[in-house]
């Protein structure tokens, strides 16, 4: 008969190292980083038909934007702790 486990009890909050933290800090600064550089916001307009990858380039900020967007939320959720 296979053993079975207990049940994982969900946990509130999750205590981070200091260290851990300022880490998820410098992450979120690369990610934004990341983004300004793939699509400044002050970018040079350009010929028409470079517009496709322009387009490209935003989508690819964006991801970015937005996952350092949730990196944010977790530090602030941490840190009201």
């Amino acid at each position: 008969m296979p053993r079975r486990t207990a049940p994982a009890i969900p946990a509130d909050y999750v205590l981070l190292h200091a260290d851990t933290y300022h880490g998820l800090q410098a992450f979120h600064d690369e990610l934004i980083g990341i983004a300004q550089t793939i699509d400044p916001a002050t970018a040079p307009t350009s010929d028409p038909r470079s517009k496709p990858e322009r387009s490209r380039r935003r989508a690819l900020a964006r991801v970015f934007r937005l996952w350092a967007d949730q990196v944010h939320g977790n530090l602030q959720t941490i840190r009201s702790d």
